[in-house]
């Protein structure tokens, strides 16, 4: 009982239990967004603004691999207290990065007509979503500086206003009739403004930038690309299933699955705060040379319990559990509900698994991430005549991944000669 006792009560402990309980009261208004569109959005629009959500994870793949480096290299710096370098990386990241993200957006607004083509959408949305790229840098180098810092008091009341602000732009802008466009535009306002504010906060940190004669050469690279693969796994395999649904069947089905896809990301983004945290943690241990094995083990044990919880109650009351969240136009979908939480829920213990070997130097397992990214779209091109067998071969999938990480991370912590 006194190990109980002592291990929930250390500073780490204490502040991961503050920051996931204020993260899960935050996503209960994120999702509270997502309920109020479900309401005022008929399922075709719905499916609408959900293709343009997950145009912006894809989009967001190269801010995935920033936040991953400034995460690792600030907490390695932080643990080292190596402040000059902490300030130097803010400046090569947005001299190096920010070149990277203007053919990104160029092509976004070139494109613009033939992508609303594609997805049965306005294209002044497409517009909207080439000018974010152009800030999404600066966005995700400050918000992972924050993060890196371990500010969780300040994360925590960012991210509230910015739901709160997000709603309120976002229904004001259904009423004046900009449906789904209107939505995004106000996503990305926010996102906007809470970057300035988020800036002001860290500014001591970065600015001014030191300038001293010595020239710092960030051995990057290689975890760079280990971190492409996995904002690219991550963001696809959350993505890439929506828009090719929206592609290959109706504009009704494609609100269906778009809505069982919100209701399982509930489990996922419920589980995203304690993923998203043993990444700092573990990579500064690791730092120090002290052990991680326990952090994993802890922050594992509860994402387990809550997600194999979660995903089952929605299982056991699929009805009531849509037509609470997402309304009677969308109940027909209730026979898939249970395969789509639980793929959601295998989808964030690989996230986790990823996430811990990532920060301990095992950054290599992200080609498994890669090959289940490949796969993706086979398995829904193979069966696009059946929603079903694309919604159980995404199951599968899921399974199959979790598996192999498994097997890949029993050899690394019982085997210290794992290469």
């Amino acid at each position: 009982m006194k190990r109980l006792l002592s291990a929930i009560t250390t500073p780490t402990a204490k502040s991961s239990t503050f920051y996931y309980f204020s993260s899960v009261f935050s996503s209960f208004f994120r999702y509270l967004f997502h309920l109020i569109l479900l309401r005022l959005l008929v399922p075709a629009e719905y499916g609408e603004f959900l293709s343009y959500l997950s145009l912006v994870y894809i989009l967001g793949i190269p801010t995935i691999v920033i936040s991953n480096v400034v995460t690792k290299y600030v907490a390695d710096y932080r643990g080292k207290d190596d402040l000059v370098s902490i300030n130097k990386l803010f400046y090569f990241l947005v001299n190096k990065i920010s070149v990277l993200t203007i053919p990104f957006g160029s092509l976004l607004i070139i494109f613009s007509q033939p992508l609303a083509v594609i997805f049965k959408a306005h294209y002044i949305a497409f517009i909207v979503l080439g000018v974010s790229v152009f800030i999404s840098v600066f966005q995700v180098i400050i918000s992972s500086y924050i993060f890196a810092f371990q500010k969780i008091i300040f994360q925590t009341i960012i991210g509230f206003v910015s739901v709160i602000v997000t709603i309120v732009l976002s229904v004001v802008s259904i009423k004046l009739g900009y449906g789904a466009t209107g939505v995004i535009s106000a996503q990305i306002l926010t996102g906007v403004l809470m970057t300035v504010i988020s800036f002001l906060y860290i500014k001591s940190s970065v600015y001014p930038k030191i300038i001293d004669g010595k020239v710092l050469n960030f051995n990057i690279s290689n975890f760079v690309g280990y971190s492409f693969i996995y904002a690219l796994g991550t963001s696809l395999l959350v993505s890439t299933d929506i828009l090719m649904v929206r592609i290959f069947f109706d504009s009704h089905t494609s609100g269906l699955y778009s809505s069982l896809s919100m209701l399982g990301r509930m489990i996922l983004f419920g589980l995203s705060p304690l993923i998203t945290l043993v990444f700092p943690i573990a990579a500064h241990r690791h730092a120090k040379k002290v052990k991680t094995n326990s952090t994993f083990f802890k922050l594992g044990l509860v994402i387990f319990i809550f997600g194999i919880g979660a995903a089952s109650l929605f299982s056991l009351f699929p009805t009531l559990v849509i037509n609470l969240f997402s309304g009677v136009a969308y109940i027909e979908s209730a026979s898939w509900l249970h395969y789509v939480v639980f793929s959601m829920a295998f989808f964030a213990f690989s996230q986790f698994i990823i996430s811990f070997l990532m920060a301990t130097d095992q950054a290599w397992v992200n080609v498994f991430l890669l090959v289940a990214t490949i796969l993706q779209p086979i398995i829904i091109f193979v069966f696009r005549g059946s929603i079903s067998s694309v919604i159980i071969g995404n199951f599968v999938l899921q399974i199959g991944l979790f598996l192999v990480l498994v097997y890949i991370l029993s050899a690394k912590i019982f085997s210290r000669d794992l290469k």
